[in-house]
C-alpha cells in the first residue's frame, strides 16, 4: 500500500515522530488532519504546510475524542489512513515519592484508550473507503518485556500491540490494512536526557512509511529489527535488555 495521495489523520502530530510523520507525509499527499492538545504548535503546523488541518483535542477525555473524530468524519469525508501515534510516559517508578498517582489514568487512556476510541469511531468509515485504508498504531519494543521504569507505560504499549493484533484479525477480509510499528528508543523529546544511540525521529518516520508500503504487519524500526530473532534465540536476553533500558 502507497501513502500517497490520501487523506490522513496522525495524533501527537506536532512533536517527535508524529511531528516527523507530518514531514515525510504531508508533501505527497491531499490533506493530513492533527490531532494535538497545543493549539500553538498546531499553527506553526499549519504555516509551514498548506495541507494540514488541525484539530484541538484532548485525548485522555473520551467525549472530547467523539465530538472531535465526528466533526473530522464530516470535514474529511475521504479519510482513509488513521496513525495513533500520540502518546506520553512517566518514569517515576509506583513506589517513588514523585511518583504520581493520577498520572495512571492519564497514561493509559492516552496511550491505549484513545487509539481504541479512534479506531471504533473510524472503523465504518474506513471499511466504507473506495480505496485501500489503513490502521498504523505506534508501539514499541517495550510490548514484549517492559523495562524497570515506566510500567505502566510498557503496560499500555503491550496493550495497544495487543489490540492492533486482534484488530488485524476482525479486519482480514476488508480493505483496512492493520500495521503495529515496533520502535526502539527515538530521539524527541520525550526521550530527552535519556538513552544512547537513539534513533532519528526522522529516519523512524521513514521506516515507518517504508514498512507500510511493503505491507509488512509488524514494522520493526531501527534496532527493534533485531527482536524476532533475539525473541526466538533468547528471550532471558531481551527481557534482560529491555528490563534495564
Amino acid at each position: 500500500m502507497r501513502i500517497k495521495d490520501k487523506t490522513l489523520l496522525i495524533t501527537g502530530g506536532t512533536s517527535g515522530v508524529g511531528r516527523a510523520l507530518v514531514d515525510a507525509l504531508a508533501p505527497i499527499n491531499k490533506a493530513v488532519v492533527v490531532i494535538a492538545r497545543d493549539r500553538k504548535k498546531l499553527e506553526e503546523l499549519c504555516a509551514e504546510y498548506n495541507n494540514i488541518h488541525p484539530y484541538v483535542c484532548d485525548l485522555q477525555v473520551q467525549t472530547d475524542v467523539q465530538k472531535t473524530v465526528k466533526v473530522i468524519l464530516s470535514d474529511h469525508p475521504k479519510l482513509s489512513v488513521v496513525i495513533n501515534n500520540a502518546g506520553i510516559q512517566n518514569i517515576p517508578m509506583v513506589h517513588d515519592n514523585a511518583f504520581d498517582f493520577y498520572s495512571i489514568t492519564n497514561e493509559i487512556m492516552i496511550n491505549l484508550a484513545a487509539p481504541i476510541w479512534i479506531s471504533a469511531l473510524t472503523i465504518r468509515h474506513l471499511i466504507k473507503s473506495d480505496e485501500q485504508a489503513a490502521y498504523i498504531n505506534i508501539a514499541s519494543g517495550l510490548a514484549y518485556y517492559p523495562k524497570k521504569q515506566a510500567a505502566v507505560y510498557c503496560a499500555t504499549k503491550a496493550g495497544l500491540h495487543n489490540f492492533t493484533t486482534g484488530l488485524r484479525y476482525q479486519l482480514e477480509d476488508t480493505n483496512i490494512n492493520v500495521h503495529s510499528v515496533i520502535l526502539p528508543i527515538v530521539d524527541t523529546p520525550m526521550t530527552t536526557g535519556r538513552g544512547r544511540d537513539k534513533l532519528s525521529s526522522r529516519e523512524a518516520a521513514q521506516q515507518i512509511v517504508r514498512g507500510v508500503q511493503r505491507n509488512r504487519q509488524n514494522i520493526y524500526v531501527g534496532k527493534a529489527k533485531w527482536l524476532p530473532l533475539l525473541l526466538r534465540i533468547s528471550p532471558w536476553l531481551v527481557k534482560t535488555i529491555l528490563k534495564n533500558a
